[in-house]
């Protein structure tokens, strides 16, 4: 709400009274009709802009159209107001400024920090299900319906068959439902499943032939890389691939950002504690999350309301905007908490990383949670 407080014409009034106080007659310069209304529609253009990026919490446009805007009234009321000559300029080189890093950011952000949700068509029977978080797992994933005719499947699954495509196709022709293990694809995999909505839904996961009196162990093993509930990368795997990517980054000199979103409840006096009611609302939060970051980003389920995101090559600024964007959830998630016993804080936490010197996997995660504290209602 504060944000509002700020949009330049309630800035621009004190500013002008300022300059006007302290002009001399001496020194006042006539800016002539047409240049004023130049500027002044010019003006009135950027506060509109800035008004809409409030409304879609396009933050980072704030500070530059705020420059602009104000430049633009420092350098045409301190001429006609007589301030000092100086004066002027500073606000051409403001407004200037203001013009160029937003130009800036539209130019390092505008492509890919925030990626619309995928358009789903109503005619497509596996529309519903083309949105679950399984179907963007590593791991194959297959989706049924009763008649063992597969309607939905994930890149990794769809791999098996030689055109690419198994949409159509009987599942008997990889394996047989009810198996625990089977070999598809020229390796053996251990085989999860569940009914869901009507529709059977099955999960592979690689299981090495040489130690065939470990294979459920080592199933789970693999499994364990993954968190079925929320379609994340789980802790073990962040403990593996966050190492990797600081080498990287370490070695190549490249920008890598991590954000740490912990989802807090706080109940109303006398009510108890509903986790049913609490998994509802974090699995449309990380479902949300999800769909704000990029492809090549990474979401690790950390612990219980805590997930970390790590933005490989993103300049800070990008990757701060994402974090504040992601602190403050939408009209539908709004919405769906109030007919909930509790109230909803989300906390932040962000570290940017240049590359530019060595650090670990616990100094990364040590300096995440010491940064977080940054939070939204």
């Amino acid at each position: 709400m504060i944000l509002w407080l700020t949009i330049p014409p309630l800035l621009s009034l004190p500013l002008s009274l300022l300059l006007v106080a302290f002009g001399n007659e001496s020194n006042k310069l006539s800016a002539g009709a047409p240049l004023w209304v130049l500027l002044l529609l010019l003006y009135f253009a950027f506060s509109m802009f800035y008004v809409f990026s409030i409304k879609n919490s396009l933050f980072s446009q704030l500070p530059p159209l705020q420059m602009a805007a104000q430049g633009i009234i420092i350098c045409i009321v301190s001429m006609e107001a007589g301030a000092h000559p100086i004066l002027p300029w500073v606000g051409v080189l403001a407004a200037v400024s203001g013009f160029f890093i937003l130009l800036h950011s539209y130019s390092q952000y505008g492509r890919g920090t925030h990626l619309p949700p995928p358009v789903a068509h109503a005619e497509s029977p596996s529309s519903d299900t083309a949105s679950e978080p399984w179907m963007r797992s590593p791991f194959p994933y297959v989706v049924l319906d009763n008649e063992g005719t597969i309607i939905n499947a994930n890149d990794a699954f769809a791999s098996f068959a030689e055109n690419g495509s198994v949409q159509g196709e009987n599942v008997t022709t990889f394996f047989v439902p009810g198996e625990t293990e089977a070999v598809v694809g020229g390796k053996k995999h251990a085989i999860f499943q569940k009914a869901k909505d009507g529709q059977f839904h099955f999960l592979l996961v690689d299981n090495p032939p040489a130690q065939k009196n470990s294979k459920t162990a080592e199933a789970k093993s693999e499994l364990e890389l993954f968190d079925p509930k929320y379609g994340l990368y789980s802790r073990k795997y962040a403990q593996l691939r966050i190492p990797e990517e600081l080498g990287r980054a370490n070695r190549y000199r490249r920008w890598l950002c991590g954000i740490l979103l912990k989802v807090n409840y706080t109940y109303l006096p006398g009510r108890s504690r509903q986790p049913a009611l609490e998994e509802t609302f974090l699995a449309a939060y990380v479902l949300y999350v999800k769909e704000s970051i990029r492809e090549s980003d990474m979401g690790f389920s950390m612990q219980d309301g805590e997930f970390l995101l790590l933005l490989p090559e993103t300049p800070q600024q990008g990757a701060k905007d994402t974090a504040l964007k992601l602190i403050v959830v939408p009209e539908s998630l709004d919405e769906m908490k109030k007919d909930y016993p509790f109230s909803v804080d989300i906390e932040y936490g962000f570290l940017y990383y240049s590359g530019n010197y060595p650090l670990s996997y616990e100094q990364f995660i040590q300096k995440l949670y010491a940064s977080l504290g940054g939070s939204a209602e």
